[in-house]
C-alpha cells in the first residue's frame, strides 16, 4: 500500500509528452482533468436553485406569467409542454420536495427555446444531436440532447428518468417539444441535463493513447521500474472507481426491474473532475418480464449478450450483466474484447472465449436456432486472456459474468459485494490528491431491501457509518441550539 493511501498517476507537460515524477514528488503523474480537451470551459459546480413553494396554478396567474406572455410568441408558448418544468433540486444538499422549482428570480418562470444559447457541439448524429449550451440567468454550462426519433420511444425515456433519483444517474433538469416546420412538423425532444466532462469510450482512448506511448519507453532504472508498478495499480484503482459506479446504477435499475438494454461506453458519462460516473441514455430501457416477448435487436452488438445474438426474445435483466462484462474488460484491455462487424463474427468471438455452448445452454439460452452446427472449440482461460492485467479478482468476476447461462450469471447486487471491489472500501483513498466521490450513499429506497439489510456490513465500511453517525449527531445537536435560541 502506498503512504497515506494516495494513488497517483501520469502527468502531461506543456508538449503533451509523459512525464515521470520522482519517488519523493508528490504531485500526480496524470492529471486526468487534462486528459480531455475542450474548447469551451466547463464549469462543474451547479448553480443554487431557491426553492418556489408555490404550485403551478398560482404561478400560472402571477405577473411573471404575464410578463412572459408578452415576450413569448403564441407559437412557441404552444410547444412548450406545461409539465416540464425543473424536476428537482440542483443542489444536492437540499430536501427535495417535489414541488416546481423556478430557476432565477427574473421574470420567465419557464425555460423557453429564445433563453437557450449553443455554445458547441458535444455529440451530432443521424437522430440525436448534443450541445453545449447556456440559460439566460445561469452561469453554469448544461447539456441540451435533441431527438428527432419516434416520439414513443422519447417519451418513454423522459417517463424513466422522471422516476429515477439517484447519484450515478443522470438527471432530467427540463424538457419540453418543438415541432421543427422544415422537416413537416416533425416534433422533435427537447431535454436539458448536467453537463458532464466526456463520455467512457472517449476517456478511454485518451487514456490508452497516453498510456500506449509511456510503454514504449523502456525503463532500466529500479525506482522508475516501481514507479511503473505503481501506475499499473493507480489505473486498476480509476477504472475500479468507475465501474464500482456503473454497477450502482445498474444494480438500483434492477431493483425497480427496469432493464437499461444499451449499455455501453457511450452511455456512461464521467465527469473528469470530481471522478464522478452517471448512466444516461433510457431510449431502450424497459420492465421485463419473463413470458413476454421483446425486440432482441438492442444496443451495440459486441455488447450485446449471446441470447439477444442468438434471437431470443424472452431474455431477462442479466443482458446487462453481459455488457457490464463488455465495458469492465474493455476498461482493462483498452480495446473491445468482442470486435466482430456483424451478428455471426461477434457469436464466433464468444465462442472462442467461452467455447461452443451445449445444448443444455443453447435451451437455457432460449435460442430459436437450437439445431444449429457449430464446431466444437473448448473453452479459452480467462486467467490466460487477462493475463496483462495481473489481478485474479478481476479474473474471477469475469468469469462469473460470462457465462451462457444467464441465470447462471452474477447479479448486479452481488457484484458490487465482490471482493474486486475491496479496495474502495478503505478510508482517505484519493486519485491525483482528490477524495474518491461518495461511493456508499445508498437510497432509503435501496436499504430498506432486504439484500442490502442483510449484507449492509459487507456493503456500507464501518468507517463511512460511524463517519455517518457523528455527522447526524452534529447535525442535530445544531439543530437543538437553534430551537433554544429561538425560544
Amino acid at each position: 500500500m502506498f503512504p497515506d493511501n494516495q494513488i497517483s498517476l501520469f502527468k502531461r507537460n506543456s508538449r503533451f509528452q509523459p512525464q515521470l515524477a520522482s519517488v519523493e514528488n508528490t504531485k500526480p503523474f496524470i492529471d486526468t482533468t487534462k486528459l480531455i480537451k475542450y474548447t469551451d470551459p466547463v464549469h462543474k459546480t451547479l448553480f443554487e436553485y431557491q426553492q418556489y413553494k408555490k404550485n403551478y396554478t398560482q404561478m400560472k396567474q402571477s405577473k411573471m406569467k404575464k410578463t412572459l406572455s408578452k415576450s413569448v410568441d403564441k407559437t412557441t408558448k404552444q410547444i412548450i409542454n406545461s409539465n416540464s418544468q425543473l424536476s428537482s433540486s440542483v443542489d444536492y444538499k437540499m430536501k427535495s420536495s417535489g414541488q416546481n422549482l423556478k430557476y432565477n428570480q427574473s421574470t420567465q418562470s419557464v425555460i423557453s427555446e429564445s433563453s437557450i444559447t449553443k455554445k458547441g457541439v458535444l455529440y451530432d448524429g443521424n437522430n440525436t444531436q448534443v450541445y453545449r449550451i447556456l440559460i439566460e440567468g445561469h452561469f453554469n454550462y448544461y447539456a441540451l440532447k435533441i431527438s428527432k426519433i419516434n416520439m414513443n420511444k422519447c417519451t418513454k425515456e423522459i417517463y424513466y428518468l422522471k422516476q429515477l433519483r439517484h447519484p450515478n444517474i443522470i438527471e432530467l433538469k427540463h424538457h419540453y417539444v418543438v415541432y421543427d416546420k422544415s422537416n413537416d412538423n416533425r416534433p422533435m425532444l427537447y431535454e436539458i441535463m448536467p453537463l458532464m466532462s466526456c463520455n467512457l469510450r472517449s476517456f478511454l482512448q485518451q487514456f490508452y493513447k497516453h498510456s500506449n506511448v509511456q510503454e514504449n519507453i523502456k525503463v532500466a532504472d529500479p525506482k522508475l521500474i516501481n514507479l511503473t508498478k505503481q501506475e499499473k495499480k493507480a489505473k486498476q484503482i480509476l477504472f475500479k472507481l468507475f465501474i464500482y459506479q456503473i454497477v450502482r446504477a445498474v444494480s438500483y435499475l434492477h431493483h425497480k426491474n427496469i432493464t437499461h438494454r444499451d449499455l455501453n461506453p457511450r452511455n456512461i458519462l464521467i465527469d473528469v473532475d470530481t471522478l464522478s460516473v452517471q448512466l444516461c441514455d433510457f431510449n431502450s430501457a424497459k420492465s421485463l418480464f419473463s413470458q413476454i416477448p421483446s425486440p432482441n435487436y438492442v444496443g451495440e452488438r459486441n455488447y450485446r449478450a449471446p441470447e439477444l445474438l442468438l434471437g431470443s426474445k424472452l431474455y431477462n435483466q442479466q443482458v446487462d450483466i453481459w455488457s457490464l462484462g463488455c465495458i469492465i474488460a474493455e476498461c482493462f484491455l483498452g480495446k473491445q474484447l468482442f470486435n466482430g462487424t456483424n451478428t455471426v463474427e461477434t457469436m464466433a468471438d464468444i465462442i472462442r472465449l467461452l467455447g461452443t455452448p451445449t445444448l443444455q445452454e443453447m435451451k437455457n439460452l432460449k435460442s430459436q436456432i437450437l439445431d444449429l452446427k457449430m464446431p466444437e472449440i473448448p473453452k479459452f482461460p480467462m486467467a490466460k486472456r487477462f493475463q496483462e492485467i495481473e489481478n485474479e479478482q478481476l479474473v474471477d468476476l469475469l468469469e462469473k459474468i460470462f457465462v451462457y447461462d444467464p441465470n447462471q450469471r452474477i447479479s448486479a447486487f452481488e457484484i458490487l459485494l465482490h471482493p474486486f471491489f475491496q479496495e474502495l472500501k478503505q478510508p482517505n483513498i484519493k486519485i491525483n490528491s482528490k477524495s474518491l466521490p461518495n461511493l456508499f450513499n445508498f437510497t432509503k429506497e435501496e436499504l430498506q431491501l432486504d439484500e442490502y439489510q442483510i449484507n449492509q456490513n459487507r456493503l456500507i465500511p464501518n468507517w463511512f457509518t460511524e463517519k455517518q453517525k457523528r455527522f447526524e449527531y452534529l447535525t442535530t445537536s445544531m439543530d437543538d441550539a437553534k430551537l433554544l435560541l429561538n425560544k
